[in-house]
């Protein structure tokens, strides 16, 4: 019994190390193994020619993963595993087998059995039936008009006998009665003493708002004055940041590690060949000039010729390098992980302030 469970706990070890072998070389692969890219761009002026025509070839661990993008006129995208196709565009159409066709052309022949049928109403009958119809809807709608104007009539001679004239009279007299004691009181015009008391009242309203102005007007010069100190002494608090010790360090890692990252990116091959023309031969020949005084940049791989009796643009472009996740992923870490950039980033939210 001893002996199976030893067995079982064999089995079960190789496994879990087997699964971990695999997860610690694919870490390893997405980390070391550098992404290849190529990129080709070529150019040419005729009939029938396109614009532009770009290549661009990615390919990771031995092509077991590539993708190749196409622009010549119209895009075109393939990506790859092995051998096998994941994802295209633009997508090829199926072709049809010939149970596809069969059942095509059975529907084909049941659409042309259906046109043949004969109808099974003549035009003459359709017509009359729908004169038919047409005349009772007619007669109903006549019938439900005659009904509607009965039972208004109705109604409006109920609402006469139930309202009596006395009430009409009495409503109108009130209403006659409030008329004239409003017009009563507008008559009545205010008295030089009440006009004399109401002088301070309007005195104290005045000095109110001239007072309540003035107060406006402090507050808002007291605050822009409180925010221009605000201003000012953030300004010299990252002025003070900016200068000292914990920014310079912190600046000229970040400027070590982008510089590293840059240097990953730089292509390892980069050729081209150009001709440029335009219709001014002096243009052209600066152009030239300016090739030429870059020349210890570009290197011998770099040809641009000059064509002075017409406009024209061609010639082909080649660039070929690689880049690895590594690099990108030490960069974070040791931007992440350094003690001067937390103090940095402390100050500048003012943490140790």
């Amino acid at each position: 019994m001893l002996h199976i469970l030893l067995l079982v706990l064999k089995i079960i070890g190789i496994v879990l190390l087997g699964i971990l072998g695999m997860l610690i070389l694919g870490t390893a692969c997405a980390l070391f193994v550098p992404v290849r890219y190529q990129i080709e761009a070529v150019r040419k002026e005729g009939k029938g020619e396109p614009p532009v025509a770009i290549t661009v070839k990615i390919t990771w661990l031995l092509h077991f993963m590539n993708v190749l993008v196409r622009f010549s006129g119209s895009l075109s995208v393939r990506a790859r595993l092995m051998v096998f196709t994941v994802f295209r565009l633009p997508k090829r159409e199926k072709r049809c087998g010939a149970g596809q066709d069969d059942a095509e052309n059975r529907k084909t022949r049941k659409r042309q059995k259906k046109e043949k049928q004969p109808k099974s109403r003549e035009p003459g009958e359709q017509g009359r039936e729908n004169r038919k119809t047409e005349g009772t809807k007619t007669e109903e709608t006549r019938a439900e008009r005659r009904k509607t104007e009965e039972t208004g009539a109705e109604e409006a001679k109920a609402d006469k006998e139930t309202i009596p004239g006395d009430a009409v009279r009495g409503e109108t007299e009130d209403a006659q009665a409030a008329d004239g004691e409003k017009s009563a009181d507008l008559d009545k015009k205010p008295t030089w003493m009440d006009k004399l008391r109401a002088i301070p009242e309007i005195i104290r309203s005045i000095f109110a708002k001239i007072k309540g102005f003035f107060e406006n007007i402090q507050y808002t010069i007291q605050n822009i004055c409180d925010k221009i100190r605000s201003v000012s002494d953030t300004i010299e608090y990252y002025r003070e940041v900016i200068a000292g010790e914990t920014f310079q360090r912190s600046f000229a890692l970040c400027k070590g590690e982008l510089l590293t990252i840059a240097r990953s990116l730089k292509p390892k091959r980069f050729e081209a060949a150009l001709v440029v023309g335009t219709d001014d031969p002096a243009l052209t020949g600066e152009i030239l000039a300016v090739c030429g005084m870059l020349y210890p940049i570009l290197g011998p791989k770099v040809n641009v010729a000059g064509d002075f009796e017409k406009k024209r643009l061609e010639g082909r472009v080649f660039v070929k390098g690689k880049l690895r996740l590594f690099t990108f992923i030490r960069a974070a870490v040791r931007i992440y992980f350094n003690k001067e950039i937390r103090k940095l980033y402390g100050l500048l939210k003012k943490e140790a302030v």
